[in-house]
């Protein structure tokens, strides 16, 4: 019965904010003033920068002058978005790093050489994300694909650029932040921290899966559609994660954050939820919209941002819906936090999992 309860409550919610409509409303009370903001000086990372909003995030960025690197899995595709935001911004100072973020050793290496370049990261805009629906699906370090990379990987990967991240605390900018994108679908999961891999259920479910890795992250318009939406919106531990990281960092001067971009009409929507995509033909938010809080986090006074807090169109959010039963108690996250360091191999982290 919750879950219908959670998916009627995501669906109506959904249909009002989530959509082109929704954002035309909510962007009327936006002050843009931040938007004006210049990034000469600073240095940004994107993962999944090649398409959809992480491309457009990306673009805005560069626009703003800022030193960007687009962390891509396929160096053909990185390198063709690398040169048309260069062309379209005018800006140069645009790299490539090629990494699957799904691969442990291919995020170390990025990590690595990060460091061994003494670059800093004054913002990492954590998108990177997947939802493959083949349950045989493996990473290259042999976990689920889906939440080895919308879960693991982008756990490790802000662990280990956390050098970076101090970096650019101390440096004469002296701001550092985290945006991880989540999704509105975390709204229809709890915190699951035992199946972390979904081996449990008879049948696998990437877009269960994929909404347990956001909920992690953080910490179903017809009757079918609705369905289809809770689906593809309960699809990924990010907000978890993220309250996770500003607990223990509080006094590193790097601000984590989460958000959720709302219905955004991506090619990834297209290829993995495509009756959802063409039921929501002409209601699905444009790149620029579904990117706007992304790019409104990496600009805003940092002081003026909730340490843990998850964003939507610009705005803090609640983390539940109401009577939902996705709240979850602070030993979950600790269990949730030391399974990752382990299953990362960063034990010298594990340790603060109770701090």
């Amino acid at each position: 019965m919750l879950g219908i309860w959670r998916a009627a409550q995501f669906g109506i919610m959904g249909l009002k904010h989530f959509t082109k409509d929704g954002y035309k409303f909510n962007s009327k009370k936006f002050d843009n003033s931040t938007l004006e903001r210049d990034l000469k000086g600073y240095v940004c990372f994107v993962t999944g920068a090649n398409q959809g909003i992480g491309y457009q995030a990306s673009l805005e960025l560069a626009k703003r002058n800022a030193t960007l690197y687009m962390v891509c899995r396929s160096r053909a595709r990185g390198e063709e978005a690398v040169a048309k935001i260069k062309e379209l911004s005018g800006n140069q100072d645009v790299f490539l790093k090629v990494c699957d973020i799904s691969s442990l050793e291919q995020i170390r290496s990025l990590a690595s050489e990060v460091d061994g370049e003494n670059v800093p990261c004054h913002v990492l805009v954590n998108n990177a994300g997947c939802m493959r629906h083949n349950a045989l699906g493996k990473s290259a370090d042999g976990y689920e694909v889906n939440f080895a990379t919308n879960t693991l990987g982008t756990f490790a990967l802000t662990a280990l650029l956390m050098n970076a991240l101090k970096r650019a605390a101390k440096s004469t900018v002296g701001s550092a932040r985290v945006v991880m994108v989540s999704s509105g679908g975390m709204y229809t999961e709890g915190l699951e921290v035992d199946d972390l891999q979904m081996e449990k259920p008879k049948r696998f479910d990437a877009v269960v899966q994929y909404a347990r890795d956001k909920r992690r992250q953080v910490r179903k318009l017809t009757v079918s559609a609705w369905r289809q939406a809770a689906k593809y919106m309960s699809q990924s531990c990010q907000v978890a994660v993220a309250e996770k990281f500003s607990k223990l960092f509080t006094d590193s001067g790097v601000k984590f954050v989460s958000m959720h971009p709302g219905w955004t009409g991506t090619e990834g929507v297209k290829e993995a939820l495509p009756g959802f995509s063409k039921q929501m033909s002409g209601k699905l938010r444009s790149l620029e919209e579904g990117s706007d809080t992304i790019v409104w986090l990496a600009l805003e006074d940092p002081c003026n941002l909730t340490p843990g807090g998850f964003y939507f169109d610009r705005k803090l959010q609640k983390k539940h819906l109401f009577w939902a039963g996705t709240s979850y108690r602070s030993s979950d996250v600790d269990r949730l936090w030391s399974r990752l360091c382990h299953m990362a191999g960063l034990q010298e982290l594990e340790g603060q999992s109770s701090a």
